[in-house]
């Protein structure tokens, strides 16, 4: 069981990194590059609630604040599987 608990909080780790990685690299990297494409793919799916939940509430704002949003999640979700991990 504690096994599971490490390796979802590695999972979250990765993920969140990649995230981080990705938003870095939209500032630098075209759309098309193989890398850029390959972290789209990967943290798209974790990022499109939170897009569309930013999207209803700021409207059409220039900045995509989801990334940051999905890190907090993560953020929460680690501390949330900590204190399970603890109490296991």
């Amino acid at each position: 069981m504690r096994v599971l608990f490490v390796v979802l909080l590695y999972f979250l780790d990765i993920l969140s990194w990649a995230i981080i990685i990705n938003a870095l690299l939209s500032w630098f990297l075209r759309p098309d590059n193989p890398i850029k494409s390959f972290l789209d793919r990967m943290v798209e799916p974790f990022l499109r609630p939170f897009r569309a939940l930013f999207r209803r509430f700021a409207g059409n704002s220039p900045i995509d604040f989801s990334p940051m949003l999905a890190i907090l999640a993560i953020y929460l979700l680690r501390m949330l599987i900590q204190r399970i991990y603890f109490l296991v």
